[in-house]
């Protein structure tokens, strides 16, 4: 185990076991999908995060080619595409939780912001995790803005 301070968050990671998990993925969720929200991700996925972002999942063992989850939510008025995800960790974190209770069993989040379009926070959970013990993992939410770059349009304005 290894700590990693991290803006105004203690990560404790098992940084070795991590690692291990993400070298048995083969792709991450978007390049398993086939729609055209997902292409478009896939596409623009290195520009889409930060050096800062890169360089703290190459620390704590994680691939960021290799997302458990990935979805478009919209366009903004900006003219981007606002995209949600998450990775995970095996360890713990100590600062700010991401989770934010809205009413009974529901919730929304509080991202901290990284870049102009690019936001990250960090919960427990363990949603379509890759590790086989579900056990202490810290799931990492995140979103950015992104353009469009792919010569497919959205399915959505197909209909």
């Amino acid at each position: 185990m290894k700590t990693i301070k991290f803006r105004n968050w203690e990560l404790i990671v098992n940084d070795e076991l991590t690692k291990l998990t993400y070298e048995k993925v083969e792709i991450g969720n978007a390049d398993s999908c086939v729609c055209n929200e997902c292409k478009n991700y896939s596409n623009y996925r290195e520009n889409a995060f930060p050096e800062e972002i890169k360089n703290l999942f190459i620390e704590i063992g994680i691939n960021y080619r290799k997302e458990s989850e990935v979805t478009r939510y919209c366009k903004q008025n900006n003219g981007l595409h606002l995209y949600g995800g998450w990775f995970h960790f095996k360890g713990e974190f100590i600062g700010k939780n991401c989770e934010v209770p809205v009413r009974e069993n529901s919730f929304t989040f509080e991202l901290t912001k990284i870049e102009e379009n690019f936001s990250i926070g960090f919960r427990n959970d363990n949603a379509l995790s890759f590790f086989e013990d579900g056990k202490n993992l810290v799931q990492i939410e995140f979103e950015t803005e992104i353009p469009w770059t792919i010569d497919k349009e959205l399915e959505a304005d197909l209909m």
